[in-house]
């Protein structure tokens, strides 16, 4: 009885295998969806006690995406982490928009929170309002670096 198993087994994984040939289009099967690019809009100067609109446009191949399930600001003060202001925007006819109180200076952090067609992005802005201290000034992140991951639990 034993002198069959081996041969049998082999047989058997033979005709599985078999079965599983590659299907010609299995790449449309698993079509990877195109990543999402945002381009955040943001005021050249922000004074404190203002109130400012904020401004993505939000692209997949680079056509506008005008269908996003979420586009949301959070904004918060660099020393108040805790603080989060989150505007929900709303898509205009060529991006999406939504205005955010600056109450006073400081260091602020602008995450636009973007879920659109199963993509799911946060670029991530920093602003100087109104006047800054020299430690603030230092503090500031260079123009090429502006994406800042530390805060994603918000």
């Amino acid at each position: 009885m034993n002198k069959w198993k081996i041969p049998g087994l082999v047989i058997l994984s033979t005709i599985l295998l078999s079965a599983c040939s590659v299907n010609s289009n299995a790449d449309q099967l698993y079509k990877q969806p195109k990543p999402l690019s945002a381009h955040v809009m943001l005021p050249e100067n922000i004074e404190p006690q203002s109130t400012q609109m904020l401004e993505v446009h939000v692209m997949q191949e680079n056509k506008t995406v005008d269908d996003a399930k979420i586009v949301q600001f959070k904004v918060w003060k660099k020393d108040a982490p805790d603080k989060v202001q989150v505007a929900n925007a709303h898509y205009n006819g060529s991006m999406y928009k939504a205005k955010a109180t600056f109450k006073e200076d400081g260091i602020y952090y602008i995450k636009t929170d973007i879920n659109a067609r199963g993509e799911h992005i946060l670029p991530t802005e920093q602003v100087a309002v109104g006047k800054l201290s020299k430690e603030e000034l230092r503090s500031l992140q260079p123009a090429e670096n502006k994406t800042h991951h530390h805060h994603s639990h918000h």
